[in-house]
């Protein structure tokens, strides 16, 4: 900007509404610099409340992740101890079942029935990976004495140790279906 000159310099009205125009401007922008400080302060209050949000999430999430594995560890531990625990029981089972089966065909002859009850003995053998299995030969009973035999029977019965034959062929639960638990039998899809 030029000023006129005057008689003793510029003119003191052009140079005193200059400087108020350029005071007002100073103003205006000094009062839009504090509200914008003020806005970029308020900006960084709710940033670092964010900031401090996410790490407090990061850190339940790192405690549930290790929580959630240390549980599944713990469930594994239990399921394999479980699953240990069947096949004990299930290879207990089956060594009663191979003896009970070989008295069977000792004592009676060899028909359909006794033949499908082999089969299914060999079924289990195979699924427990044991070799020992029921003997498949055709066994003729000369002497079939059914007092004699239940005799024998409980005699040879431990009173620790009392095999229910009845729970054995009818049982509670579904072989087949322990078996899928156990992880040991898949269905063929």
């Amino acid at each position: 900007m030029k000023f006129r000159t005057v008689k003793n310099g510029y003119d003191p009205e052009e140079v005193e509404s200059y400087v108020n125009r350029i005071r007002e401007v100073y103003d205006e922008t000094l009062v839009s610099q504090r509200d914008r400080i003020f806005s970029l302060k308020d900006e960084l209050v709710k940033a670092e409340n964010e900031l401090a949000e996410y790490r407090a999430r990061k850190s339940q999430i790192s405690e549930a992740i290790e929580s959630a594995l240390s549980k599944a560890e713990e469930i594994e531990r239990l399921t394999r101890k479980k699953i240990a625990k069947e096949l004990a029981s299930l290879r207990k089972f089956h060594k009663r079942w191979v003896e009970y089966f070989a008295r069977l065909i000792k004592q009676y002859p060899l028909d359909e029935t006794l033949q499908s009850a082999g089969e299914a003995d060999k079924a289990i053998s195979a699924i427990l990976g044991e070799a020992e299995a029921t003997p498949t030969a055709d066994f003729k009973s000369e002497n079939f004495n059914p007092v004699e035999m239940i005799e024998n029977h409980l005699a040879s019965e431990s009173v620790d140790e009392q095999f229910d034959y009845d729970a054995a062929l009818h049982p509670e639960e579904n072989l087949e279906q322990i078996l899928k638990d156990l992880g040991v039998f898949f269905e063929d899809k």
